[in-house]
């Protein structure tokens, strides 16, 4: 609160230059020159009062402003020298004398002797300090958006086979034992996943916050009626502090608030400041995310395939017309006259051409005489297992390196009997054809 006052004492106003340095020197009061509420302002101060904002200026240039600025100084008081300098208009308004003789004698360059009469604003209470608590009272989020996600990571932790298809597909299974072929085969799977993201969100938050005076340091300087606590808070200063505290990056950001209207204080009854205001804060967040995949697989692919054991079931003699077999492969005669791609029934005509067929049946002629080029082959059984190696060729002859895995039944069946020699020789009689890769035999009883 305050109010105004009025107070006479004796006063000297002029505008000449040396009884204006003449006062500075005897009182030591240095001259210069500051901004104020947007104004340029003169001013003689002690040394011990100069301040960062004030500028130092020498007598000539101090004496020059005050011309051209129309000032004057008013030295209140000769002993304890108190100098203003203030407008012109100012300083006559305020003298005891008619505003003609203050004019004239200051046009003149006079000094003025004057019960000067000086009307001031006075502030009972100056608060120096104030400490205040302040808490959030309330907070309601009003919006929020997801501005963005991002994928850290992807991890399986656990995979479980939940059930087979045990359909037993018999015969027609056997074409899916050849290696790289396809097949279905339904399996059901659970996949266990876990998951890392960054979500970025945007949250505008509506906040209540209370605050309260606990404690006010205060210097009176004239006590006419008490003011109270309401007329001596700065609410902006309040929140501005408040603001700085938590709720934003930085003391502009607060000031700037302020300033803008963006916060809203009042007193309550009980003398706490409720201060309400809105929030935007741009949020990240670390989730985790655990998932679990199911499905059915149904693709299967065979990567390999090996027969793990030979064993007879069941034997028996059979009627070769039964399976338009003959007894007897037809030794060497039958082979060279298969090599040779003689005809039974046919002949071609000494004037006809060869047709197609017949260059195709040359083409796919079986060969059964090894030579070098046959060392190394696998040798297999006509049941495909394989039975050995071949380590040479000697006088058209193919000697064979077994493997260790076939049955004394096997070894009989070819005639190499039951000793351990190294290598056994095969006659072209047991081979049924040699290929690219492997020789095959044309034995496949075990006994």
């Amino acid at each position: 609160m305050s109010g105004n006052r009025d107070t006479s004492r004796e006063s000297q106003i002029t505008t000449d230059a040396d009884t204006i340095r003449g006062w500075g020197e005897t009182h030591e009061l240095t001259p210069v020159r500051y901004e104020e509420s947007g104004e340029t302002r003169l001013a003689l101060v002690p040394e011990s009062e100069m301040a960062e904002d004030h500028t130092r200026l020498d007598w000539a240039d101090f004496e020059g402003e005050l011309r051209d600025r129309e000032m004057v100084a008013v030295r209140h008081d000769e002993a304890a020298g108190d100098v203003d300098v203030v407008e012109r208009a100012e300083a006559v308004g305020t003298a005891a004398l008619t505003t003609e003789e203050v004019e004239e004698s200051l046009i003149e360059g006079e000094t003025i002797e004057s019960e000067f009469t000086e009307r001031a604003v006075v502030e009972h209470t100056v608060v120096e300090e104030v400490t205040v608590e302040s808490e959030v009272s309330d907070r309601e989020l009003v919006e929020s958006d997801t501005v963005d996600a991002q994928l850290i990571s992807r991890d399986v932790e656990h995979c479980e086979v939940t059930s087979v298809d045990t359909t037993d597909a018999g015969i027609e299974a056997i074409d899916t034992f050849g290696t790289g072929t396809r097949s279905e085969l339904a399996c059901d799977v659970a996949v266990t996943i876990d998951e890392a993201w960054t979500v970025t969100k945007e949250n505008v938050e509506r906040i209540t916050i209370e605050s309260r005076i606990v404690q006010a340091d205060v210097e009176e300087t004239e006590t006419v009626e008490s003011d109270t606590v309401r007329e001596t808070v700065d609410i902006e200063g309040v929140e501005r502090t408040v603001l700085e505290g938590e709720l934003v990056d930085s003391p502009e950001t607060a000031r700037a608030a302020v300033d803008e209207g963006n916060v809203e204080s009042h007193f309550r009854e009980d003398d706490t400041i409720e201060t309400h205001l809105l929030r935007t804060q741009v949020i990240e967040e670390d989730v985790s995310i655990r998932r679990e995949v199911t499905g059915e697989i149904a693709d299967a692919e065979t990567l390999a395939s090996e027969t793990i054991s030979h064993a007879a079931v069941e034997s028996e003699i059979v009627d070769a017309e039964e399976y338009d077999a003959e007894l007897a492969t037809g030794g060497r005669a039958a082979a060279a006259e298969r090599s040779a791609g003689v005809e039974d029934t046919e002949t071609l005509e000494a004037d006809e051409p060869a047709t197609d067929e017949s260059t195709t049946a040359a083409d796919d002629t079986v060969r059964i005489e090894p030579t070098e080029d046959d060392v190394g082959k696998t040798v297999v059984n006509a049941s495909g297992d394989e039975v050995g190696m071949v380590s040479a060729v000697e006088n058209d002859r193919m000697y064979v390196d077994p493997h260790p895995s076939i049955t004394d039944r096997i070894r009989t069946a070819l005639g190499w009997g039951g000793d351990d020699e190294d290598t056994y020789p095969v006659d072209e009689d047991h081979v049924s054809r040699i290929e690219d890769d492997e020789v095959v035999l044309g034995v496949d009883r075990q006994g």
